[in-house]
This record gives C-alpha cells, sequence and structure tokens, in this order.
C-alpha cells in the first residue's frame, strides 16, 4: 500500500492554528511539560472522533453533514441540530477566521517586518483562489505542506532547545496538574477536538477516496488519520517544549512576543524567522481550513451540493473568508460574535459527537461497518469528555 498524507494531514493543519499555538505557548511557560498528558488525550479523542466520521462517511458514500441530515428525517431533533451546525459551523468558523488570519499576519509581520493589513489581504486572497480553483488536490497538498513547514520549524527549534528542556526543575517535567491548571488543560484540549473538523475530514475523505472500495478506503484512511493527527500532536508538544525551555513563568509579556524575544535571545535573532514562520503557517493552514469546512458543513446540512464547484459551497466558504478579513483588519476582535461562536461550539461539539455514535449503530451504516462494543465504550469516554469540556466552557462564558 503506497503511504501518503492528506485528509487526515488537512485536519492537523486545521487544529494547529494561532490559538493552539498560543496555548501551547502559555501552558509550557506556566506549566512546563507537566501538561503534555493533556495533549495526548485530546489526540486520543481526536482520532476516535475523526476515524468514527470518516468510517461512516465512507461506509455511507454521504458526507457527514449529509448523513446528519438524512437520518434526522421524521424526527423532532432535526431542524434543532441543522440550526446547530449553522450557527456552530458556519457563524464559528467566520468569527475565528479573524483570529486566523490575524495569527498569520502577526507572524508574517514578525518575520518580515511588512504591514499587518497587507498580509492579511494577500492571505485571504490566497485562500480565495484556492476555493475557486476547484482542485481539492491542490488544496490538500497546500495544506500537508504547510503542515510540513511547521513539524520542520516547531520540533527542530524543540530539539535545538533539549538541552535546556532537561535541566528543568523535576515538578516540571513530570506529569501533573492543579485545580489552578484546569483551565490550561481545558483550553488544550479545546483547541485540538473542535466540531468543524469532523466535517472537513468525512467530505475530504470522500473525495480523496473516491471509486476505491470501501474495505480498502476505510483501511488507508485509517492509516493516514493515525500518522498525521498524532504529527499534528507532536507539533504542539514541540511548542510547549519550546515555550518551557525559554520561558520563565511569570512573564508578563504577551505570550507569543515573549516567546519571540526569548528565542531571540538565545538563538541571534532567530525567532523572529521560526516562531514568525510558524505562526504564519499556522494561521494560514487555519485560515483556508475553516472556510473549506464551512462550506462543506453548511452546504451539506441545509441539503444543498458540496461539489466544490458549487455555488452553495463557494457562498458560503467565500463569506465566511469575506467576514473574517473584514473583522481582522477593522477591529480587534469581534467580541460579540466569538463569545456567540464559543457558546455554540461548546453546545454542537458534544450534541455531534452523540450524533456520531448513534449513526455508527444505525440501519443507514452497512452492517460491516457499525461499530464493535469496543469502539461504542471509547466513543462514549469521548463524548463524557467533550461533554465536560462544555460544560466548562459554557460555564465560563456566563461568568464572563
Amino acid at each position: 500500500m503506497k503511504f501518503f498524507l492528506g485528509p487526515g494531514a488537512m485536519v492537523a493543519a486545521a487544529f494547529i492554528g494561532p490559538g493552539t499555538l498560543t496555548t501551547a505557548t502559555a501552558a509550557g511557560a506556566a506549566t512546563g511539560m507537566s501538561l503534555v498528558w493533556a495533549i495526548c488525550l485530546s489526540i486520543i479523542a481526536t482520532l476516535v472522533l475523526q476515524e468514527l466520521a470518516v468510517r461512516l462517511a465512507l461506509a455511507t458514500n454521504m458526507d457527514l453533514a449529509q448523513l446528519i441530515r438524512h437520518a434526522g428525517i421524521g424526527r423532532w431533533w432535526r431542524l434543532p441540530v441543522i440550526a446547530l451546525v449553522v450557527i456552530a459551523i458556519g457563524v464559528g468558523n467566520a468569527a475565528y477566521q479573524s483570529g486566523n488570519l490575524s495569527g498569520a499576519a502577526i507572524g508574517f509581520s514578525a518575520a518580515f517586518s511588512v504591514g499587518f493589513d497587507g498580509v492579511v489581504i494577500l492571505t485571504s486572497a490566497f485562500a480565495c483562489s484556492l476555493i475557486l480553483l476547484d482542485q481539492y488536490r491542490v488544496l490538500e497538498r497546500v495544506l500537508v505542506a504547510l503542515v510540513g513547514v511547521m513539524a520542520l520549524l516547531f520540533m527542530g527549534l524543540a530539539f535545538i532547545c533539549l538541552p535546556a528542556l532537561a535541566s528543568l526543575e523535576p515538578h516540571r517535567l513530570m506529569p501533573g496538574g492543579s485545580m489552578n491548571e484546569i483551565t490550561l488543560v481545558l483550553a488544550l484540549i479545546g483547541t485540538t477536538v473542535v466540531p468543524y473538523n469532523l466535517f472537513l475530514h468525512a467530505t475530504a475523505a470522500r473525495r480523496r477516496w473516491q471509486g476505491v472500495s470501501v474495505e480498502e478506503a476505510i483501511k488507508q484512511a485509517k492509516s493516514e488519520s493515525r500518522f498525521a493527527i498524532v504529527i499534528g500532536g507532536l507539533i504542539t508538544i514541540a511548542i510547549m517544549a519550546v515555550a518551557a525551555s525559554v520561558l520563565s513563568v511569570d512573564t508578563q509579556e504577551g505570550v507569543i512576543e515573549a516567546l519571540i524575544g526569548a528565542v531571540n535571545q538565545r538563538f541571534f535573532g532567530l525567532g523572529s524567522w521560526i516562531i514568525g514562520g510558524g505562526l504564519f503557517a499556522a494561521g494560514l493552514t487555519s485560515a483556508i481550513a475553516a472556510p473549506v469546512a464551512a462550506g462543506w458543513a453548511v452546504s451539506g446540512v441545509l441539503g444543498y451540493s458540496t461539489d466544490p464547484h458549487s455555488r452553495p459551497f463557494k457562498w458560503v466558504s467565500l463569506s465566511v473568508l469575506f467576514i473574517g478579513g473584514v473583522f481582522s483588519i477593522l477591529t480587534e476582535r469581534p467580541i460579540s460574535l466569538i463569545v456567540t461562536a464559543q457558546a455554540a461550539n461548546a453546545v454542537a461539539l458534544p450534541i455531534i459527537a452523540g450524533l456520531l455514535l448513534v449513526l455508527a449503530n444505525h440501519k443507514l451504516v452497512p452492517v460491516t461497518y457499525r461499530n464493535s462494543l469496543a469502539l461504542n465504550l471509547a466513543t462514549g469516554f469521548v463524548i463524557v469528555l467533550v461533554g465536560l469540556l462544555s460544560v466548562t466552557k459554557i460555564f465560563g462564558i456566563l461568568q464572563s
């Protein structure tokens, strides 16, 4: 079997965004490597849910959004779930897109000292061209290449930092976590396990393995996604390791600015290039993936075509891209939109995970590809995990 990176790497590209970079840096500065277990747990949860979404899509030959819509025919929950997907994925990705574009612009500006607005416009134009190009393979290869850039930059820098990492106090190297660090734990999980990646992965896998037998497609998809998503987790751990090595616990700067400054001091001014370049790649990958995922999810759940050349897909994805670009340039952060998106995503994630579990045992899925008892238990554990995450996030939103 010829090995390649594709849909799974797109998922890794999507979750390693500016939010993941910022969260992993903050965790590394505050706790050293003691919260690596939270990243490992989030990767396991991601693998369980993403493999389930892909298996269902390949076994039924339907996108995840289409499958949810079809399974809901005659059910009381159909319209509420459709509305939730539209708000959480459509509106949510439009809100988060501003952060993706801003992160890319901040990173590029740090590396090359160019204007913020110009980078936002150029990044948006590049993402727009990929959407309008109607070439899935080109989109896939661009995202795979950007994951490679992030792996090279962050994992390479982490390797160089190994001597400094080994000299940390034992309590900053051993697994741990106090109640005071629960926010960081939840943030590390929440930036990795995201609902829109389920729709992105399912549709991308269907397109990538079109014409391949279901059994072989599932086998290849599982192997590829495991490798790619684990690489994504290792990149996140590498970011944490670099921050733990070069930052002090009591840094008063913004964590990314502090990280750039600390790496500059230790490695002859390379921090602006390495961290800035990595942040640009992280922002660009998410800025490309978020509109595409929104286009596939919203179009599918509303009953429209998810083909890249279809008007509904282009309208949704380009709207997400445009709204994110406008907010990036005109406002520091679209606060009200982001709060709405966070709340919608917090509600959507456990609901969609629960629907995946129901669908994995549904008559729409051929018996051969339904869940085993072990997979039902594993999925149930993940649902409990994301449910606790969502309740905590909603409680935090209400308190703010």
